[in-house]
């Protein structure tokens, strides 16, 4: 029997089966006589083809503007794309009260992040700030995001502990919410905190716990940049948030 591989064509000699990783995904074809099987082999993880921020399946990144990787519907992105392409149309000619970005009646700036100045229906906007809301949820895998300018701490007690977020690079003034999440389990919110003017938390409480849980697993705590949608990991904690 020779093999025959479904990539190249190239012919290896029986027992030796050359495979072609592409993207974590593997095909290898087996031409036997009297007919020809394609087997699959188990592909890698959806996070090792897109990076951390790979999202859940049925979703895409938005990609408002360069590095935006908030989850969306693929129905969005194709919307977010013609808002990008009619955002200066909807501009006030010379300007107005607001600048040089001033938008047409009718018209507000999208701020799928503070500085995003694209003049979209109401509505849009709207859509980004409930799509930047729900950034973590869409996530294939929020515990595999990288740090961020976050750092989590853990204050045990007697009947459970305390968590706290000290750090800087978060919009100012902004909501920022608090996620915990685990391979394997779905992401819990934990709270919701207000930087301060510099877009930043000094040992800020966010979670306390008062039920303990013998040999509780690790979690990753998920930090959610609410006004752009930014999402990064501020640490681990064995304080359970599924009491």
């Amino acid at each position: 029997m020779r093999i025959k591989r479904a990539e190249t064509g190239e012919i290896a000699s029986r027992g030796r089966v050359l495979q072609r990783r592409w993207l974590g995904r593997v095909t290898v074809a087996l031409a036997v006589v009297g007919g020809t099987m394609t087997v699959a082999a188990p592909a890698d993880s959806a996070v090792n083809q897109f990076g951390p921020h790979t999202c859940k399946q049925g979703f895409v990144w938005r990609e408002a503007f360069s590095g935006d990787l908030v989850c969306v519907d693929p129905r969005v992105r194709e919307e977010t794309r013609r808002e990008n392409e009619l955002g200066p149309s909807r501009r006030q000619p010379g300007g107005g009260p607001f600048g040089p970005d001033t938008c047409e009646q009718g018209f507000v700036w999208r701020e799928a992040r503070p500085s995003d100045r694209v003049c979209v229906p109401p509505f849009s906007r709207d859509r980004a700030r409930s799509d930047n809301a729900s950034a973590v949820m869409r996530l294939a895998d929020p515990s595999a995001i990288r740090r961020g300018g976050v750092q989590i701490a853990t204050v045990r007690h007697q009947l459970g502990g305390d968590l706290y977020a000290s750090g800087s690079g978060l919009t100012p003034n902004g909501r920022v919410q608090f996620w915990s999440a685990a391979p394997g389990l779905p992401a819990s919110q934990l709270s919701t905190v207000t930087a301060n003017s510099g877009g930043g938390l000094y040992r800020k409480w966010f979670y306390g716990t008062n039920c303990r849980v013998h040999d509780p697993r690790e979690e990753t705590v998920i930090v959610l940049d609410a006004a752009s949608g930014t999402v990064t990991t501020g640490g681990t904690t064995r304080v359970h948030p599924r009491c």
